[in-house]
């Protein structure tokens, strides 16, 4: 089964949607086809075929076309366990082109600046920034976690202190409140990891990096956001991976 989030397709237009509904309805054809082959059988520009596919959430008509090809060939697999394994696939495949890898980049920089990094986050990702401090300190990187909204931060608005905020809608009133305060300090650097690129923290933050996982709801408590936190725990080990390599790196050639 092929799926994509009703919220990534209400954003394609007229012509993209086209595009869109001409591949569902001729799968086994798309699959062979190039980006300029597929814009000529609709009758659409290549650049209307890429804005869909960067819509849908992938990078390329290339990385669509193996989603796809994945999809069409997976059998009797359990639904709710391969969505968010071929997520992942999905994701770890797009952290790698240029954009993402800019973004990384800028986020190691700062992160090697630190003296020390401040890991916040409430609920599930109250547990992340704890997680991810602790990875952080076992890698050799000085961090600590609050999972409390209201506890002081030490150093806070310090040029070598930085903050790295964990929230999946990135729209927790808390943690918005911690963040406006952290702004107040025009020297407070802020690195945020969030489903969606467009929410109220990202804005807030000095870098934004984003999963664009499907959003996923309790069936138990229609409050509690279950989105897979797998791209979260990811971020946090390729970050401190990064930032310890690199400072290696810079000794090596010192030495």
């Amino acid at each position: 089964m092929i799926n994509f989030s009703p919220e990534q397709v209400r954003t394609l237009n007229e012509l993209e949607s086209s595009v869109f509904n001409f591949i569902l309805a001729n799968l086994g054809i798309s699959e062979g086809l190039s980006v300029r082959e597929l814009a000529q059988a609709v009758h659409v520009s290549t650049a209307t075929v890429m804005r869909m596919t960067r819509k849908l959430g992938f990078d390329g008509w290339v990385e669509m076309k193996y989603y796809l090809k994945n999809q069409n060939q997976v059998d009797e697999v359990p639904v709710n366990y391969y969505e968010n394994l071929l997520q992942l696939d999905l994701f770890l495949r797009k952290i790698t082109s240029k954009e993402s890898s800019r973004k990384l980049e800028a986020a190691v920089e700062l992160i090697q600046q630190a003296r020390y990094i401040i890991f916040i986050g409430v609920g599930s990702s109250g547990a992340l920034a704890e997680y991810g401090a602790r990875y952080f300190t076992n890698i050799g990187l000085e961090s600590y976690a609050i999972s409390d909204p209201y506890q002081a931060i030490k150093g806070k608005g310090a040029p070598d202190v930085l903050s790295i905020i964990l929230s999946a809608s990135g729209e927790t009133d808390k943690i918005i409140e911690r963040v406006v305060k952290l702004r107040e300090e025009r020297s407070a650097k802020i690195i945020s990891i969030t489903n969606q690129s467009e929410t109220t923290l990202s804005k807030l933050s000095n870098i934004n990096l984003t999963y664009n996982f499907q959003t996923e709801y309790s069936n138990y408590d229609p409050l509690e956001n279950l989105t897979s936190q797998l791209p979260v725990v990811a971020f946090l080990e390729i970050l401190a991976h990064k930032a310890v390599e690199q400072v290696k790196k810079i000794d090596k050639k010192e030495f």
